[in-house]
């Protein structure tokens, strides 16, 4: 007489672990590798290779031009989270605030450290929009993007009260986009040697300069 043997339980949030400790890996090791040596050079392989495991692995995650554009996501918010960086706590409170000078110090204390995880990113996804036809356009909607949020921080330091009162909601925020962008930044860093108080500090500076008094006649 056979007996029948038991099949082993399935244990279905023990591979979800598991499969999102293999995700993060891999978003982690391209993440790592597109910084360190840019865009073309980084190869699925290289890839797998850091992450430990194997490169089919790496293209069920996903392809090189989305796990960019995921290295990307990351290093913006600092998380996998499904949630905009404007629609989070800390953003929520700069735009509620009325006080400018707060503003300006707690914009500087979000931007510093999300710049310093992005800088490195960005340079190469902006050399990887130069070749790659699939990430041209994503390039071009993320710095639309990236000049949306801006204007949102300067349109809440302007509903405050705290805009220079010579200075447009348009000019200002086509000057803190183009003034920290990760060009600045990887200069800075990498050329100066600051660390992430010193470009704390700098953003503040940066903020400030361009806060004044109320003033009726502020164009907006």
């Amino acid at each position: 007489m056979t007996v029948a043997k038991k099949s082993r339980p399935y244990h279905a949030p023990r591979r979800a672990e598991q499969a999102a400790a293999t995700r993060d890996a891999i978003i982690s090791a391209a993440s790592a590798l597109f910084a360190e040596h840019g865009y073309a050079t980084t190869t699925i392989a290289a890839i797998a290779k850091r992450a430990r495991v194997t490169p089919k692995s790496v293209y069920a995650v996903a392809e090189k031009p989305q796990l960019l554009l995921l290295a990307v996501d990351r290093a913006i918010v600092g998380d996998d989270e499904p949630v905009a960086l404007a629609d989070r706590p800390e953003m929520q409170a700069l735009f509620a605030t009325r006080d400018p000078e707060a503003q300006a110090r707690l914009a500087a204390r979000i931007g510093a450290p999300t710049l310093l995880r992005l800088y490195p990113i960005y340079r190469a996804f902006e050399q990887a929009a130069v070749t790659d036809p699939a990430l041209r356009e994503a390039w071009r909607e993320s710095q639309r993007q990236r000049h949306a949020d801006v204007r949102r921080v300067v349109g809440a330091v302007a509903e405050a009260g705290g805009l220079r009162p010579t200075l447009s909601v348009d000019d200002a925020t086509d000057t803190l986009w183009a003034l920290v962008g990760w060009h600045a930044v990887a200069l800075l860093v990498e050329e100066r040697g600051w660390d992430l108080a010193h470009l704390t500090r700098w953003l503040e500076d940066v903020f400030v300069s361009l806060l004044g008094p109320a003033s009726e006649g502020n164009p907006r």
